[in-house]
């Protein structure tokens, strides 16, 4: 869960919850979202590319792996 506190910690380092015109999370707090050693949140659609690009780089350098349902295939 520590890993999973640190991922969601730099993904709001970049885009804060409280800034809804930028942010990229459609759903909030963004740390509900983990379920033990999961976390799946949604992002909204015009951001997913950059937001989902930027998640998987946190993920690689935190350890995690990072999974795109849309893709259906791990992300490097």
């Amino acid at each position: 869960m520590e890993r999973i506190a640190a991922f969601v910690s730099a993904l709001l380092e970049r885009w804060p919850e409280d800034e809804y015109d930028t942010s990229p999370w459609s759903t909030g707090p963004l740390i509900r979202e983990a379920r033990g050693p999961l976390i799946y949140f949604p992002m909204r659609w015009g951001m997913a590319v950059e937001a989902s690009a930027y998640a998987a780089e946190v993920a690689s350098s935190t350890g995690l792996n990072c999974f795109d349902p849309q893709a259906r295939q791990l992300r490097p």
